[in-house]
């Protein structure tokens, strides 16, 4: 069997090509790795695996004005839809808070009025229609016609739902109907209504995750979504990995006698992050020597502003730092790339954390594979009037949690003390609330999920229709929202 495999971002390299995915599959399987990352990124992921890689470059999409717009005008009305459907208006912050210029502006504005007019549900189907006969129409789609003609793949599986070069694929090979994948890339995604990718298949990290694809489009046939759990967890049980103690704590300079509260950052949308690490170096040298932890900061890897350097300077023996080793890039987001050995780093990371700070980030689930604490900040900086840690709470994927007690949250500056002291204990009691919530959020065992991805891609490649899921309600679906 053929299977190529799309990888649009650093992010499917990571979560897919460093896990034990690719080695998973049958010593007579072919694996075909199509990806605009450069052809020495595959040379070192082939170190990691000994089952053979071709690697095969993948053509960037040049999106059309017309198309942009038809994109957003449905993204804009999918939002207005989810928002309604959940009662949470949160939702729409996806579309506000990214608008700025007046170019930008006036074209979102555009948009938003035709989103607006199209917000009947099936004006939506319409909407999404006329831009997949653009995209059909581009000289990209014929090329890829052809490439998929004479590779020949008996299944097409894209890492990640969002990207735009990737969804073209996806279309050509749907077009000669080859069997289509896509993985869901994150738990926070699909109420953002950015599923650009349309496959035949759904690849889900969680019955939570089949449930919010059944809300979200009630247009895709739930027997095609298909639960596996995600691989990115499973770094964290490979022993190989694993540090002693001594040698971290000599690696990064801290003190093997005291504790130790990661914070980890968000990208630059979050823009209060360096103003939050203040406030907790502020108020724990305020605690005892002998009591207070120290600062272990890993600032998210695509966040190369330099933002948390005057604080890290100002509390050089309070505050140490675990510098992600990615290896950045100017083309955006997307091309800052991460490395097997940063994978390493951020395992050692949480094994040799005992709790984490961050405003409502994943972590919280990684920290809960090792049985650890995360503190959620929930306070808003008065010196920021545009972005708010209280409402980024408030999103829609956070409803996720079983209670919220899943998490410990901080809820201003005078709790740092107290709320840190409460994560350094022996066994919170919200770490079995955590446990419960990172369930909801990934199927487990998270250790079978590349196993559980291959065997459905290879069913899937086989063409077996044996795929069935009886859903537990109806999508709500009004005519206006």
């Amino acid at each position: 069997m053929k299977i190529c495999i799309i990888v649009p971002d650093g992010t499917g390299l990571r979560n897919y090509l460093f896990s034990s995915l690719v080695d998973k599959f049958d010593v007579s399987d072919e694996i075909v790795i199509m990806t605009v990352l450069p052809e020495t990124i595959i040379e070192e992921v082939q170190a990691l695996h000994t089952k053979k890689i071709t690697y095969l470059p993948m053509m960037r999409y040049k999106e059309t004005f017309w198309g942009n717009l038809l994109k957003e005008a449905s993204t804009y009305a999918r939002l207005r839809f989810n928002s309604y459907i959940m009662q949470n208006s949160t939702t729409m912050i996806n579309w506000t808070r990214k608008k700025k210029g007046f170019k930008r502006k006036t074209f979102f504005f555009l948009a938003s009025v035709l989103g607006y007019l199209y917000r009947n549900y099936y004006g939506i189907l319409k909407l999404e229609t006329l831009y997949d006969n653009i995209i059909h129409k581009t000289e990209c789609f014929r090329k890829y016609i052809d490439i998929l003609k004479e590779m020949r793949p008996d299944v097409v599986f894209c890492t990640h739902q969002r990207s735009l070069d990737a969804s073209v694929v996806i279309e050509a090979a749907q077009k000669l109907n080859i069997p289509t994948a896509v993985a869901i890339y994150s738990w926070d995604n699909l109420p953002k209504a950015r599923l650009l990718v349309r496959s035949r298949f759904y690849v889900l990290w969680s019955d939570y995750m089949q449930e919010e694809l059944r809300d979200y489009y009630p247009e895709i046939n739930l027997r095609y979504c298909l639960v596996t759990g995600t691989p990115q967890f499973e770094f964290y049980f490979d022993k190989t990995l694993h540090q002693t103690k001594e040698e971290f704590f000599k690696n990064h300079n801290l003190n093997p006698a005291k504790k130790v509260l990661c914070f980890s950052g968000n990208d630059l949308t979050f823009p209060c992050d360096d103003l939050y690490l203040q406030d907790i170096a502020e108020e724990l040298l305020k605690m005892p020597d002998e009591e207070r932890p120290q600062i272990l900061l890993r600032r998210c890897p695509v966040d190369n502003s330099g933002r948390f350097n005057k604080v890290v300077e100002k509390y050089p023996d309070l505050i140490k730092v675990s510098e992600p080793l990615w290896k950045s890039s100017d083309e955006g987001w997307d091309f800052n790339l991460p490395t097997y050995e940063d994978v390493k780093l951020l395992v050692n990371v949480i094994l040799h954390s005992d709790a984490v700070i961050n405003i409502g980030s994943t972590m919280a689930h990684d920290f809960a594979v090792m049985g650890k604490p995360a503190i959620y900040i929930n306070y808003d900086q008065p010196t920021v009037q545009d972005w708010s840690a209280i409402t980024n709470n408030q999103y829609q994927h956070f409803r996720s949690m079983p209670n919220k007690n899943c998490v410990i949250w901080l809820n201003n500056k005078t709790e740092i003390i107290d709320k840190v002291k409460h994560a350094m204990q022996e066994n919170p009691p919200e770490v079995a609330n955590q446990k419960k919530w990172f369930e909801i959020v990934a199927m487990h065992p998270v250790t079978k999920a590349s196993e559980n991805i291959v065997k459905v891609l290879k069913r899937i490649g086989q063409k077996e229709d044996i795929f069935y899921y009886t859903p537990k309600k109806q999508a709500n679906k009004p005519y206006y929202v």
